[in-house]
């Protein structure tokens, strides 16, 4: 059936063909005779190695990862490392990358918090889980400190109640909008509207007061003519991250928290992780408010004990061989010998996995050093501990520890800006319709400091 097919197919083929004039091409004429016309070559460039690359030459000498420094000219290259025989077993969680061609970019030298997941069961109970996780000290997410009842640390509610404060600089986790004075060549006074992001730190300078001249139109089918009225608003005065000024009303709603000062008893505070390290003794109870999850897929709820701190140098390096490359850290006391590769350039600089693992760790290798990460024992076997508040809670039940899978990658893409951890679980939340216009629609009047500015000359964290 299969021959027959083939043989109708040929002769209607050649049903079809039309007639061939004198001077037509046949298309059945043989290939062979007319070659094709070689392209275009530009006579000036080089000739086309087509030869497979030359294989990679190891270093004869091994290494220990403190030798490895840029002035010795063994950092920023491709090496790879394996177990050293009598110095111990490798971390299963940096054993993977072993045995294969890495780049290893940089030394880091900080102090690193080890702690531990706090996971709230189906009955209420308060367990440790999951694996050990590292928190440098330089990582820029924001903390409040747990309280006795496990619950959410308080803050404040609205502007009046910071301004009853006046703290020397506030945390927001709300959008706000609020008004910018602008002098104008009469002398004159106007405004702007400006709009302040969540997750953003103020600067305060001090508080005002401002008179308004707004109009109502009277008359309830037809607008028959204006009312004129004065309003007095008060605004806190306050500079962002550049030092531009914005004024938001004490009306404005929303969550606020003051940035933690040395000495400072303030429940509402939130901290950095230098500043827990250097002002508070460890176990400490922290819930993270702001900022990135861990690196690796794991359980992680936002809340987290804090076991102990140390001085922590590291090596962080990229994958160089595959096709998706990851960044690594390894600790200067980690078990392993290394090799650095003696032809680099001619047998793997070239090679584009070799070039994305370097650009991986020129864009991200600082920042990936201020990640928390997942310790590389893998340690999930722990004794389980279980945490018990010693004060009853005066609140709703507390919602938010509750089981995340969160997955962050470092990669050649524009990363996501940091996010609250949970803030959808506050009870009482307030939603971004709740929240007061930045300014009176109206025209200034007058504007006077009700206080004056303290002067202050540090600068924003």
């Amino acid at each position: 059936m299969a021959e027959a097919a083939i043989e109708t197919s040929v002769d209607n083929t050649a049903a079809e063909t039309p007639d061939i004039t004198p001077g037509d091409k046949s298309v059945n004429e043989n290939e062979e005779d007319y070659p094709p016309v070689p392209e275009d070559v530009d006579p000036t460039a080089p000739p086309v190695d087509n030869s497979p690359p030359p294989d990679v030459v190891w270093s004869e000498r091994k290494y220990g990862l403190k030798d490895l420094t840029e002035e010795a000219g063994l950092l920023q290259r491709i090496c790879r490392f394996s177990e050293a025989p009598g110095k111990g077993n490798m971390s299963p969680g940096l054993k993977i990358y072993a045995d294969q061609p890495v780049w290893l970019h940089s030394r880091h030298n900080k102090r690193q918090v080890k702690a531990r997941t706090i996971y709230k069961d189906n009955d209420g109970a308060y367990f440790e889980v999951g694996q050990t996780l590292h928190i440098p000290e330089d990582f820029q997410g924001w903390f409040e400190l747990v309280p006795p009842d496990f619950t959410r640390a308080r803050y404040c509610r609205d502007i009046a109640e910071v301004a009853s404060v006046m703290p020397k600089k506030i945390f927001t986790r709300t959008r706000l909008k609020g008004i910018r004075i602008v002098q104008e060549e009469d002398e004159s006074q106007s405004y702007l509207e400006r709009k302040v992001s969540a997750g953003s730190i103020l600067r305060v300078t001090g508080t005002f007061s401002a008179k308004w001249r707004t109009s109502a139109e009277t008359g309830l089918v037809k607008k028959k003519s204006k009312n004129w009225t004065t309003v007095e608003e008060q605004y806190l005065k306050c500079l962002d991250k550049d030092d531009k000024e914005v004024m938001i009303p004490f009306k404005q709603k929303g969550k606020f928290n003051i940035i933690y000062e040395k000495g400072s008893k303030d429940s509402r505070c939130i901290l950095h992780m230098k500043d827990i390290v250097s002002n508070f003794s460890f176990p400490l109870k922290v819930r993270l408010l702001f900022g990135k999850a861990p690196v690796n897929p794991c359980i992680f709820t936002g809340m987290m004990v804090l076991k102990s701190h140390s001085m922590c140098e590291s090596i962080v390096g990229s994958t160089a061989s595959n096709r998706r490359n990851v960044l690594f850290e390894l600790p200067l006391d980690f078990p392993c010998s290394v090799e650095v590769v003696e032809n680099e350039k001619e047998s793997c600089s070239h090679q584009k996995a070799c070039k994305d693992g370097k650009k991986l760790c020129q864009m991200y290798a600082v920042s990936y050093s201020s990640l928390i990460k997942l310790s590389p024992d893998m340690d999930t076997d722990q004794q389980l501990y279980q945490h018990i508040p010693t004060a009853k809670a005066k609140r709703g039940a507390d919602d938010t520890l509750q089981t995340l899978d969160l997955i962050t990658n470092i990669s050649l893409t524009d990363e996501p800006v940091d996010t609250f951890i949970q803030e959808f679980s506050d009870t009482d939340s307030i939603q971004s319709t709740d929240q007061s216009t930045g300014a009176v629609k109206g025209t200034l009047m007058e504007l006077k400091e009700i206080t004056s500015d303290r002067a202050r000359d540090d600068t924003l964290c």
